[in-house]
Parts: C-alpha cells; sequence; structure tokens
C-alpha cells in the first residue's frame, strides 16, 4: 500500500487515513513516499499505485521487462516431512537403478586396484604353505609387514590370521592359528625377516 508524508507536519500516514488527516491538520498537502510527487487538495486519491523500489534506486537504469527476485521464485508451500522423506527414497531409488556409467579413466583405476588386489591374493596363494602352524604364521607375518611394514599389532594379528586359514593349501583351523601368533612373531624376529617399526612417542 501507498504511503504518504504530510508536507505540513510532516506526519507518515497510510492512503486509507488521509482523508481525516486533511480535515485535522489545516494547509495539508500530500507526498508519496516512493515517487516523491506532491498532490495538490485530493489528487492523491487517484494515486493507487508507485514505482517499485528498483526503480526508484536504479533510476536510469532500470529495465522495465527485469523482474525482481521475489517475483521470479514460484512461491513452494513448505512440504510435509511424509512428503520429504518419499521424495528422498524415490530418489535413492532411482540413482540404484540408474548407476551412471563410470568414465574410462575411473574404470581403469578401478580395474588397476582389482588386478593389484590379485597379485596380492595370487601371490600369497601361491607360496606353499607349511602344515606346521607356527611356521605358517611365522611366513604370514613376514609376508604382511613387507607389504605393510606399519601394521599395528592388532591388525597385523588379524591380517595374519585370515591369511593363513583362508590360503587354499592351509589345514590348519583358526583357533590352531590364533593360539601360535605370539611364538610365530618371536620367531619371524628373530630370525630377521620381520623389523620392528616402533612409533615415536609425543
Amino acid at each position: 500500500m501507498v504511503s504518504f508524508v504530510c508536507n505540513a507536519c510532516q506526519e507518515t500516514l497510510k492512503k486509507p487515513k488521509l482523508d481525516m488527516h486533511a480535515n485535522r491538520c489545516h494547509y495539508a498537502s500530500f507526498s508519496c513516499i516512493d515517487c516523491s510527487v506532491d498532490f495538490v487538495g485530493t489528487s492523491y486519491r487517484q494515486h493507487t499505485s508507485c514505482i517499485s523500489e528498483a526503480e526508484k534506486y536504479e533510476g536510469k537504469l532500470y529495465k522495465k521487462g527485469k523482474q525482481n527476485n521475489a517475483q521470479q521464485k514460484p512461491s513452494s508451500t513448505p512440504k510435509s516431512t511424509v512428503d520429504q522423506l518419499t521424495a528422498r527414497a524415490q530418489q535413492l531409488a532411482n540413482c540404484e537403478t540408474n548407476e551412471t556409467p563410470a568414465s574410462p579413466k575411473k574404470r581403469k583405476s578401478e580395474d588397476a586396484n582389482r588386478s593389484s588386489d590379485k597379485k596380492k591374493k595370487s601371490a600369497w596363494d601361491s607360496t606353499d604353505i607349511s602344515d606346521d602352524a607356527t611356521t605358517a604364521m611365522t611366513n604370514a607375518i613376514a609376508y604382511v609387514t613387507q607389504a605393510e611394514p606399519r601394521t599395528e599389532f592388532a591388525d597385523l594379528r588379524k591380517k595374519c590370521v585370515k591369511l593363513v586359514t583362508k590360503h587354499p593349501q592351509s589345514k590348519l583351523s583358526k583357533s590352531d592359528v590364533k593360539s601360535v601368533f605370539d611364538k610365530a612373531l618371536v620367531e619371524a624376529l628373530g630370525s630377521g625377516k620381520v623389523a620392528l617399526v616402533i612409533p615415536k612417542s609425543t
């Protein structure tokens, strides 16, 4: 709604209050706040629309075809939580069914990773494993520490147990292998097959 200023007393008024103010304030004439046009007598009654804020402040740079941001954005009512969740579930379902094909570079790197994993597995799988649990575990410790010299103790145990029990020639049970890990580690350290890496304390 258009606002006006009384030129006599400088009071700011909305259009419906102008007639009452004109009766009360002698010598009242009004000016529109937005377009700064002075109205004499009751000519303010015909002033129903005014220039926009953009037109007022941009001056000569204002383009009539340009709309402000509020008019460009469609008014959207907030969605309920249920609607948002169902829309998200549909998006996830679409993503799973319509997976985009990987780029050639990405495919090559994935293939290289797979082939290096196979080489690692095949290198261990191709070695002969002893029926003696301690010897098999010593070889597994040497194999893991050679590939990953900074492996933590707990991870080393898990990886070695897995290597020995999953080996194609292995007839050893998991419990047998776990029980000989400490003895095999001492043997591997004593034989020089494994170098101990101790992190510096801070």
